[in-house]
């Protein structure tokens, strides 16, 4: 057989007895049996052995193939559909079936969550000068020429906005997430999204004015012309000047508003 197919089907080699399950089906220790079959399964969708779309075996098929209950397998299948790994359909031609990677679920979680916790602007302050400034490097590294046309539009965009007295903050947020997507790193787009999100929900509040709008866009464009060049310190140090003088403009702009009340 070849070894190709041999890795394929690995993840379906009977499992050891466990003395976890009894012939009745019922767990008699800490360790879930169903949380190891989640686990095979996972590590066949991470290893690319179950693509998007693949269907799974039903639940008696994979009970006989790994020595399990069924009751064990749907609650593995159960516990993928919750995380989002698995889709279980219904009816003449349904089964489990493995999920298309939906990015964006994690992304408004995490940023959920961080809202929940009530991130000041100190900490999202923090937490951008930890993360921009390394993805901008990254970005001068990697970026296509068909990502640096992306951030161009963005740029033309948020000038057209405050050339109209518009409301240029989508596009100025926007240049940041297309800036994650330059660096080729999932885990840090990911997070480049989430901090997009709080910050879009921190300035909500505060009126930002002509002068601070074209003030931004012309640090945007200094950004975009060191990753151009690919210069990746001059992109790092620009981004994280950026992120420090927003800061202080906003605590300024804060400043102000409770003197008022």
């Amino acid at each position: 057989m070849p070894r190709t197919h041999q890795r394929r089907l690995r993840w379906l080699a009977p499992a050891a007895p466990h003395r976890g399950e009894s012939s009745t089906g019922k767990v008699e220790s800490a360790y879930r049996i169903s949380d190891g079959i989640a686990e095979r399964i996972e590590d066949a969708i991470s290893d690319g052995i179950l693509a998007p779309g693949s269907r799974l075996l039903s639940e008696r098929e994979l009970a006989q193939r790994l020595n399990a209950s069924r009751e064990s397998v749907r609650e593995a299948y159960r516990s993928l559909e919750v995380v989002g790994l698995l889709v279980i359909r219904r009816g003449k031609d349904g089964g489990a079936f493995v999920r298309d990677i939906d990015h964006g679920a994690v992304t408004r979680s995490l940023s959920l969550m961080l809202r929940l916790g009530k991130t000041s602007h100190r900490e999202l302050t923090e937490a951008r000068l930890l993360i921009e400034p390394p993805i901008a490097r990254l970005a001068a590294q990697r970026a296509t020429q068909s990502d640096i046309e992306a951030m161009e539009a963005q740029i033309e965009g948020q000038m057209n906005a405050i050339r109209g007295n518009a409301d240029s903050r989508k596009y100025d947020l926007q240049f940041h997430r297309i800036m994650g997507e330059c660096a080729k790193n999932l885990p840090l787009n990911i997070l480049m999204n989430s901090l997009t999100d709080l910050m879009v929900e921190a300035l909500s509040s505060i009126t930002i004015s002509k002068e601070m709008r074209s003030h931004g866009v012309e640090f945007h464009r200094l950004v975009l012309d060191a990753i151009r060049r690919k210069d990746q310190d001059k992109a790092f140090k620009l981004m994280q000047q950026h992120i420090l003088e927003s800061q202080k403009w906003v605590n300024k702009n804060r400043s102000k508003l409770r003197s008022r009340k």
